[in-house]
């Protein structure tokens, strides 16, 4: 499993955010330290659907998040609905 636990944010020309990079690790219980870009995770989560996470630090503690997923071909999302965007705003940034 790969989990997600950290997320970069740039900003376009317009003033918009969007993920740029994000931070992973093979681990549940160690702070990820392997960066990727967000174009890099699509194609793995692509190429390994159902094999990628969020995880959150809670009371010290790391715990597993929810599955997360490409929509469109370029956002990603933990979620169900169909809102063409990025959606992985609750994970902290770097």
């Amino acid at each position: 499993m790969v989990y997600i636990d950290a997320v970069h944010y740039e900003q376009d020309s317009y003033g918009n955010e969007y993920i740029s990079k994000m931070k992973w690790t093979d681990y549940l219980s160690q702070k990820a330290i392997n960066e990727c870009t967000k174009s890099d995770m699509i194609d793995f989560i692509n190429q390994n659907p159902g094999y990628t996470k969020t995880k959150y630090l809670r009371f010290s503690v790391w715990v597993e998040g929810e599955d997360v997923r490409v929509v469109d071909g370029r956002y990603l999302r933990t979620d169900a609905n169909n809102i063409k965007r990025d959606n992985l705003g609750s994970l902290p940034r770097y």
